[in-house]
């Protein structure tokens, strides 16, 4: 192979120098000793990647590990690109390599991560990560991977301790707001999610994802006005983003439009039958409109579809109960818990229809177990308290009508100092 501005010469590469003045005997020595210097194929890689040229770079780094198969960099490097050319078992290979020979090197377990990441190996990708943070705690790319991470696998506390990191260390990055949101909204922190997210939109304001995130965080803390504003900024720019269409219709519904909502949760149905969450909505509509038997159909449907979807379940019950129909709404209730132990609501109206059905001691345990996992609701309180006393236990059910007064009187001073709070210009 000629590197530029060599020719070739008895079969060595020699640099074409084009000599017009005589050299000394030592200048020869010198030119003799660069013509002998080993080419830098790390330098050169890294030369040839910033410039796209990916194959190059990686026959360079590749020449790189072959000379020096002890240098950690040029393993990371080559492993980076063998990532990207999708050969991640080889790039996997390379990176543990790379830490072997040097072990606080970050970057090298930030791609291990990634790349494990892709090949589904999570438990591995997470601890890749975590060394990777550990070692370099203030850089963000770090961070909001790891944070993304974490989220995706369920630890949504952890996920935001780091995603607020790397919102901190780089505060103009939107993706990161953005998903810094979603954790707090996941962790019911809905005023926080707002902030987080109106971050992301003030940063990325033609980003449709982040201004349906916003509007939806919007539906959740009951600024509905303002949620249907972001929807309808997403749809001018994208129309046909059934997202924003179904969010829209569910701010309706929080607004009490339930007209509206349901216009466009049937036009949404007719050209999207098989969207589990269309079909819920829809459900909940008509539920709105006391068209039961309506919504109870749909709710089927939506659970036919996905049938993991727990709001589905307990919603469906309460339409039955509605109904009177308690064997339904103890079966929805029960599916529900299946699929949300710590179901708060689920248990009390399990509890609920268990009592109207004659189980009083079923009906017991689920609001015993609904006060265990929300003790400030004082309505399980009364329930459990009408049970004892329908079971002749007396004294237990007097404590337990006072706990439940207790808890209510709790409830009510704390909503007025909330309200008292707000100040008399900002009441609604």
């Amino acid at each position: 192979m000629l590197l530029p501005g060599a020719e070739k010469v008895n079969d060595t590469e020699w640099p074409d120098l084009h000599l017009t003045t005589p050299y000394t005997g030592s200048m020869w020595l010198v030119l003799a000793a660069l013509w002998l210097q080993p080419v830098d194929w790390l330098a050169q890689g890294r030369a040839m990647k910033s410039r796209g040229d990916a194959q190059g770079a990686l026959a360079a780094f590749e020449r790189a590990v072959a000379t020096d198969p002890r240098s950690a960099a040029a393993r990371d490097e080559l492993g980076f690109l063998l990532a990207v050319s999708g050969r991640r078992p080889e790039a996997v290979l390379q990176f543990r390599e790379a830490i072997r020979l040097s072990p606080r090197f970050a970057a090298a377990h930030y791609h291990l991560a990634v790349a494990e990441w892709l090949e589904a190996d999570r438990e591995v990708a997470l601890e890749a990560a975590r060394q990777a943070v550990k070692l370099e705690p203030l850089n963000a790319e770090y961070r909001f991977r790891f944070g993304t991470m974490l989220y995706e696998s369920g630890s949504t506390e952890e996920s935001l301790q780091n995603l607020t990191a790397a919102t901190r260390a780089a505060p103009k990055r939107a993706d990161a707001w953005n998903q810094r949101g979603l954790a707090e909204q996941k962790l019911a922190r809905f005023a926080d999610a707002v902030r987080s997210f109106q971050a992301a939109v003030r940063l990325a304001p033609d980003n449709t994802e982040f201004r349906n995130s916003l509007g939806f965080a919007l539906v959740d803390t009951g600024q509905s006005d303002s949620a249907v504003a972001e929807f309808e900024h997403v749809l001018k720019r994208e129309p046909g983003n059934v997202a924003a269409r179904v969010n829209r219709a569910n701010a309706w519904l929080q607004k009490g439009d339930y007209d509206k909502a349901l216009i466009e949760l049937l036009a949404l149905k007719a050209e999207h039958p098989e969207h589990a969450v269309v079909r819920y909505d829809l459900g909940l509509a008509l539920k709105q409109k006391d068209r039961l038997e309506e919504a109870k159909a749909e709710l089927r449907e939506a659970l036919r579809l996905q049938p993991e979807m727990v709001e589905a379940h307990y919603t469906l019950g309460v339409t039955a109960w509605q109904d009177g129909e308690f064997a339904v709404t103890i079966e929805s209730m029960r599916n529900a818990i299946r699929l949300r132990p710590g179901y708060a609501e689920a248990h009390y109206m399990l509890g609920t229809a268990l009592k109207q059905s004659g189980a009083l001691e079923e009906a017991g345990a689920a609001l015993a177990e609904a006060i265990r996992l929300d003790p400030s609701t004082p309505g399980p309180y009364t329930l459990l308290a009408q049970v004892l006393q329908a079971s002749g236990k007396k004294q237990e059910a007097a404590k337990m009508f006072a706990r439940g007064a207790e808890v209510k009187r709790e409830l009510e001073s704390k909503q007025a100092r909330k309200l008292g709070a707000m100040g008399p210009a900002t009441r609604r």
